[in-house]
């Protein structure tokens, strides 16, 4: 193990330490009652691991009949009382029955990947198996990536995953430490380990897909002080209270768009995953992915190209001393930024998830105003429409300075640059975005400050107002907002706007409570595209009269 990671590791494992044996007290000062609620709840939990399940996490999937992607990884997660190893466990999303009430992100921050696990999939519909993939073996963090290439029928699928072992020799030794001290474990089972969902596209396929951000775009989360950020991961499920509407804007959008999948992307790290998953259940939201950025593999990356580059003497004789100097400096401030940015894994998942979609699909793309979602989904456009493409890409984002982030590192680009490439081949210079939405959260910039930061990061050659079909982002406050402009676009009725609308009355937004007066001076201040302003007056006037 390299050092760099070494210590990674320890650090990690100790901090996991203190505080399951209640050693750690974080010296933060919160700044509100949800905040405090969320870090003493998660205190009362019993920590203490007595046994450890083997699971297969997945992403679920959205793909077209002849291709698409099963993705997941397998971990061993700590069983604490009350639960035991042989209880219910939903396989779904990886918890036991009654777990989805207390699980929080700092709980799972301590899963234990499998190296190399040796893996089958069943593919199966509600009632029988239709596919048995032959077996494969996972990455040395317990990743797995199996790619499917039979003509499945249009449908909905689960796809289960089963351990056979493991080729590491190293997890093997672990595997029978373990076995001799704890005789009634199942982790070396040879049985199903997890479940993930499969939606298959067919490849005429003209409706939409639903692509949705999740922090300040479904969840109303406090990124706003160094206390609201350390408290989402003391957050259990009910804790985590979604933007008021957004779980009924989803259903209905899903409703009238004839089942129309949705998939969250999110740059949360992967230990949010279960939590996550059980928070969307809890607010009934159908949802067919989950997409979440891998932060133990970014640190243990950086780390590895980090030394690589500093004891690199070819290259350091072949450069020069000052410019291999330059470059370990770019790349160290790139790599320590991209542990934070949502650019790089953001725009890479929107473009590996475009691979295996239906050419002609069209997307709904839904994000905010706290990062750079609104740039992300605008690159992802040019790339599909092929104006930015080859080297110009690869050096564009490697110079790529936004909001006083310069992220991204040159093998990121390289690869953004790759799968720009297999889009363009399998789909043509097709854009597929049909509609882009973006959350004004008061964490963020405004419209004009936004227009600025964008229009100041566009590639000089690109002429926005010369491309018909590049679709421009809408920005809107909320639930609210998202409703009345897809109402204006004709994907939403009118019944199901004031339904989203109906939805918000009682819960909490900003401090306040959402009554009929709060909601008629929220209509009267939002902002909508010109577009909108017909639905914007019509509801208002609606709501007048009941108010």
């Amino acid at each position: 193990m390299k050092l760099g990671v070494f210590i990674y590791a320890s650090v990690k494992n100790r901090f996991v330490f203190l505080y399951s044996q209640k050693k750690l007290v974080p010296k933060i000062s919160w700044s509100g009652s949800l905040e405090e609620n969320a870090y003493l709840k998660a205190s009362e939990i019993n920590l203490k691991v007595k046994d450890k399940k083997r699971l297969a996490i997945c992403n679920g999937g959205i793909a077209r009949t002849g291709r698409a992607i099963l993705q997941g990884q397998v971990v061993d997660a700590g069983i604490r009382a009350p639960f035991d190893v042989d209880g219910i466990v939903d396989f779904v999303t990886g918890l036991f029955l009654g777990e989805e009430d207390i699980i929080t992100p700092f709980l799972d921050f301590g899963l234990s990947p499998v190296r190399k696990p040796i893996l089958k999939i069943l593919i199966s519909t509600e009632t029988a198996v239709i596919l048995e993939t032959e077996k494969f073996i996972g990455a040395k963090d317990g990743f797995f990536h199996y790619e499917l290439f039979d003509d499945l029928e249009p449908g909905q699928y689960t796809y289960n995953v089963l351990f056979q072992g493991s080729d590491s020799y190293r997890q093997q030794t672990k595997d029978l430490g373990y076995i001799n001290n704890h005789r009634n474990t199942t982790i070396t089972d040879h049985t199903v380990i997890g479940k993930g969902k499969l939606q298959i596209l067919p490849r005429d396929y003209k409706q939409y897909i639903i692509t949705s951000d999740i922090d300040q775009t479904y969840l109303a989360t406090n990124l706003d002080t160094r206390g609201g950020k350390i408290a989402t991961l003391f957050e259990t499920p009910e804790q985590k209270l979604p933007i008021p509407g957004m779980p009924e804007l989803y259903r209905k959008l899903r409703n009238e768009s004839n089942g129309s999948p949705l998939c969250f992307i999110s740059a949360s790290p992967h230990f949010f995953r279960r939590s996550l998953s059980a928070t969307i259940r809890k607010d009934d939201i159908e949802a067919d992915a989950l997409s979440l950025k891998y932060l133990d593999g970014t640190v243990r990356g950086v780390v590895d190209k980090a030394v690589n580059s500093l004891f690199n003497l070819d290259d350091l004789f072949h450069e020069g001393v000052a410019p291999a100097i330059n470059r370990i400096k770019k790349f160290w401030n790139s790599s320590y930024l991209s542990l934070f940015d949502q650019l790089t894994y953001k725009l890479s998942t929107l473009l590996k998830n475009r691979i295996y979609q239906p050419t002609h699909a069209k997307e709904i793309l839904m994000g905010d105003n706290t990062e750079s979602d609104y740039l992300i989904f605008s690159l992802y456009q040019l790339i599909l429409m092929g104006r930015l493409s080859g080297k110009m890409l690869e050096d564009y984002l490697y110079n790529l300075d936004f909001l006083g982030r310069n992220a991204v590192t040159r093998d990121s680009a390289v690869r953004i640059k790759k799968l720009a490439s297999e889009c363009l081949a399998i789909h043509g210079e097709v854009n597929s975005v049909d509609l882009v939405l973006i959350n004004l959260s008061h964490m963020g910039p405004g419209v004009d400050e936004m227009y600025e930061h964008f229009h100041s990061a566009l590639p000089t050659e690109i002429r926005l107002q010369q491309l018909k079909e590049f679709r421009m982002y809408d920005a809107t406050e909320g639930a609210l907002g998202f409703s009345i402009i897809l109402h204006a676009y004709g994907i939403l009725s009118f019944q199901s706007l004031v339904d989203v609308a109906t939805s918000m009355l009682g819960k909490w937004s900003n401090g306040k409570v959402i009554d009929e007066k709060f909601l008629f001076a929220q209509i009267k201040a939002l902002t909508v595209p010109e577009l909108a302003i017909a639905s914007k007056n019509l509801f208002r006037e609606v709501m007048q009269r009941v108010v």
